[in-house]
């Protein structure tokens, strides 16, 4: 964390982005970093790849530039937060190697070689990192800087539902509320404010919901011709996961999203279970109980190879149990 301050102390010029297909936490992170930076009267710039989820209206967002392809050389230093620079699909190889990089990210997974790295794992959310370092910045909060940050920190702990929800989570977001922020609008925003295109394939979604091993893995899957049919955004639709995950018997809750012909996202939830080794096994990673992976392919053989994975996971984790219950 102190290199990271040292750096964003020292430089002045700054390109702020984070993952394609931006959620709550990247947005709110950047959004956090680029306002306090700006306070500071550095010269900011944020970037993504695809636009941010469209309910959300935050002071700033008119500023995040929607870039098709990589950055050229620059001589400015990127901010990479909540992921590795590799998802962003906007850092060319000259740049990558160039040194010039900040990566802030609270995901397990690989790194990249060069530049300064912030990673912990056991952070509920990169808002969280991000508010850290304003404060050690000397930047003051105000109802702009707060609700990016309380977004991300409500995006990432699921309305403070999750395992990563802390004593000290509760403290910084009432910090945050306190700066006057309109904390109602920013849940509905974030949980449910869908248009009725998403409750239509919702529907669909869940009249083909599958489960097996007596309701412990239990999955969706929602073909790219679903997306058509009910005019859906696929972009808008990775919390349909949370409905698989709401099945009591649940173990292990998996969503299977054909984005476009071929490309399968899927999706991994546990409440108990380490699925970010699970999605590891097809290249994927994340957090503990909420990861990713990507599938090439096509939806039924995505579905097959990963929901026989996952029979294998539930059936390794229930020896584990047994054996140390003996």
């Amino acid at each position: 964390m102190k290199a990271v301050i040292q750096a964003l102390r020292d430089q002045q010029k700054f390109i702020i982005m984070s993952h394609e297909h931006p959620d709550p936490d990247s947005i709110g992170s950047m959004l956090g970093l680029y306002l306090g930076l700006q306070q500071l009267g550095k010269s900011c710039r944020m970037v993504s790849a695809d636009p941010p989820p469209a309910a959300l209206d935050w002071h700033g967002l008119a500023e995040l530039e929607v870039m098709p392809g990589p950055l050229d050389i620059t001589d400015a230093w990127v901010v990479v937060l909540d992921c590795e620079p590799s998802r962003t699909r906007l850092l060319s190889e000259e740049l990558t190697a160039s040194g010039r990089i900040i990566n802030i990210d609270h995901h397990q997974g690989s790194r990249f070689a060069s530049g300064i790295t912030w990673v912990d794992p056991d952070e509920p959310a990169t808002s969280v990192m991000v508010y850290r370092i304003l404060k050690a910045l000397g930047v003051s909060l105000n109802p702009w800087i707060a609700t990016a940050l309380y977004g991300g920190i409500v995006g990432d702990t699921g309305g403070f539902r999750y395992a990563n929800t802390t004593a000290e989570v509760f403290t910084i977001a009432a910090e945050l509320v306190a700066q006057g922020i309109d904390h109602p609008k920013i849940a509905r925003q974030i949980f449910s404010c869908k248009p009725m295109e998403f409750m239509k394939l919702l529907g669909h979604a869940l009249s083909t919901m599958e489960s097996d091993l007596d309701g412990r893995l239990v999955w969706l899957k929602v073909s790219y011709a679903d997306f058509l049919r009910w005019g859906a955004d696929p972009a808008e639709t990775d919390q349909l996961i949370q409905y698989a995950r709401m099945v009591d018997t649940a173990r292990i809750a998996l969503l299977f999203r054909e984005v476009k012909p071929g490309e399968i996202r899927v999706g991994f939830r546990s409440d108990a279970i380490d699925v970010a080794k699970l999605a590891a096994q097809f290249g994927g990673g994340g957090h503990k109980l909420a990861a990713g992976a990507k599938f090439t392919g096509t939806l039924d053989a995505a579905v097959e190879q990963v929901t026989a994975a996952a029979r294998a996971y539930i059936y390794e984790e229930d020896r584990q149990w047994t054996a140390s219950s003996m």
